[in-house]
């Protein structure tokens, strides 16, 4: 059995975004990403998934790099009903100190912050190197801003899909990081990076989901 079909025979892939992904994933040497914001300062059962997917790759030789958003959890990933609350830049560092500790301690995986290479990025710069890149049909066009348009969803939301391919490219451009995994919540943001990296450099990235955790009411 080789890795990829473990993993889904152990129910741990939901997407896939290209076929190419699977020989890749049983080669090794792949260098990916995970992403968490610092809504609280522990980890906690919902990162639990990501973070023995993480420790699997690396055991069948790819580089892990875990991100805490010290940026993108100043603005909140869009909730499926509901903005989420905003809170305080101090209390967003603080949860960055904690998680980043616990990731080192626990797993070893290299910690970045978002909050690094985004926040001397000024607006009229964010839309031209990124704003013109994303067409807003197909924005409007994911899971996760389609259920919200009947509710509404403020720009801050929406351009959150915007902040998160960036750190996609970032990552691509400065460590050689070219696959991101996450939640399936998380796909159209993983879509929409590696289309960022495609048309900024050409360079194919790559993405896949996991099933996530869920409740006993689902």
């Amino acid at each position: 059995m080789t890795f990829y079909d473990e993993l889904v025979w152990r129910g741990l892939i939901k997407d896939v975004s290209s076929e190419d992904l699977k020989d890749k994933l049983n080669a090794g040497g792949m260098t990916f990403y995970i992403g968490t914001d610092p809504t609280g300062d522990s980890l906690h059962i919902g990162h639990f998934s990501s973070f023995l997917m993480s420790k699997r790759l690396k055991d069948a030789g790819h580089q892990p790099i875990l991100l805490v958003g010290g940026a993108t959890g100043q603005i909140g990933d869009p909730k499926p009903t509901t903005e989420r609350p905003m809170i305080t830049k101090e209390q967003v560092q603080h949860n960055f100190d904690c998680l980043k500790k616990q990731a080192e301690d626990l797993f070893g995986f290299e910690v970045v912050n978002n909050l690094d290479w985004s926040k001397d990025l000024n607006f009229i710069d964010w839309l031209r190197d990124y704003g013109k890149y994303f067409n807003i049909n197909y924005m409007l066009s994911k899971d996760i801003i389609k259920r919200r348009l009947d509710e509404g969803i403020t720009f801050t939301e929406f351009s959150y899909m915007i902040m998160q391919a960036m750190d996609f490219y970032y990552l691509h451009e400065n460590k050689g990081c070219n696959l991101q995994v996450a939640g399936q919540d998380q796909w159209g943001n993983i879509t929409a990076g590696i289309e960022l990296i495609r048309k900024k450099t050409g360079d194919e990235a790559y993405g896949f989901t996991m099933p996530l955790l869920t409740k006993s009411d689902g």
